[in-house]
């Protein structure tokens, strides 16, 4: 089902393009619609909305989908409904996020194997682990988040734990999460734990990628790693560089928000040299020291090569 979508003339729906744009408090409150809103700029900056079928019908899904999943749930772990009694979403422990912790909530479709496996096999349970809020969702799978989302069904506790039972799940999947976690080799511990016998686990683990999605990043992981984590108990079917994760993406994000978060006088300085230029300049030189005098920690740290520690034991 879909959650989020582009608003057009023929979808509008008033109260889902309000759920998908906090900014239009403001007009709101000074007197303005959401459809007058939608017709002199949301349409031309290409707007999304709340899907209407999903907001009107969540409340008898979330009780659907409960019944259907309450065999999976270890009875030995507490929760208490986040809503109705007797549906999604639920709560296990106190220790939570929130979504105004971190830089941004995202709204991806979900991977596509992944997506056509639970379409495929609509009487086999999934999970999502880390699903943020997303774009589709499917009354098979179970939304997992550290912070309640629109499309969360299970809010756990940030410690890698899962309260489902073993060998109780199909398929799960885990999408540009595990650099998000502290032990994301107990994530992959977990992950086997309840998938059944042949059920499939399917990750994307990023490699290149600067520090981002605070309030954490900790792990990121060469494509060696990512199959030396799932190199026990799983069959490796493939490990690959897919569309989303070529070098392209990697240049684009490092230079272009490197570029983005400089002063204005050291930003030209760099557009005004060629490709070639640029590459070649020494890493200890005059051209670099010149760049990266002044600039705050926050973003050495977010583009490094690497860091040194020196600890004392206690």
């Amino acid at each position: 089902m879909i959650v989020i979508e582009v608003a057009t003339p023929s979808n509008f729906f008033a109260d889902g393009y309000i759920l998908a744009n906090p900014d239009l408090a403001e007009f709101l409150e000074r007197g303005g619609d959401a459809a007058t809103h939608f017709n002199d700029w949301g349409h031309k900056e290409g707007r999304r909305q709340v899907g209407r079928e999903f907001l009107q019908n969540r409340s008898r899904l979330n009780k659907e989908k409960y019944q259907r999943f309450i065999s999976s749930i270890d009875p030995t772990k507490p929760f208490h409904f986040l809503g109705d009694v007797g549906a999604f979403p639920i709560s296990f422990g106190s220790e939570h996020f929130d979504v105004s912790s971190y830089d941004s909530e995202a709204a991806h479709p979900v991977y596509g194997h992944f997506a056509f496996e639970m379409a495929q096999n609509p009487n086999k349970l999934y999970a999502d682990i880390g699903a943020g809020l997303r774009s589709e969702v499917f009354n098979n799978c179970l939304y997992i988040e550290v912070y309640p989302s629109m499309t969360t069904d299970m809010l756990v506790e940030p410690d890698c734990f899962y309260p489902l039972k073993s060998n109780s799940l199909d398929g799960v999947g885990c999408f540009a999460v595990l650099e998000h976690v502290s032990k994301p080799w107990q994530v992959v511990d977990e992950i086997r734990r309840v998938l059944k016998p042949g059920g499939k686990a399917f990750i994307d683990w990023p490699f290149l990628q600067p520090i981002h999605g605070y309030p954490s990043h900790y792990f990121n992981a060469t494509r060696q790693g990512l199959e030396l984590m799932f190199s026990e108990g799983f069959e490796i079917e493939f490990c690959r560089t897919e569309g989303n994760q070529t070098p392209a993406f990697t240049i684009q994000w490092v230079v272009g928000k490197f570029l983005h978060d400089l002063p204005p006088e050291k930003r030209a300085i760099i557009g005004a040299m060629s490709v070639s230029e640029f590459a070649t300049q020494v890493p200890t030189g005059p051209f670099w020291q010149q760049i990266l005098t002044g600039l705050p920690d926050s973003t050495i740290s977010e583009f490094a090569c690497g860091n040194t520690l020196i600890a004392t034991k206690r």
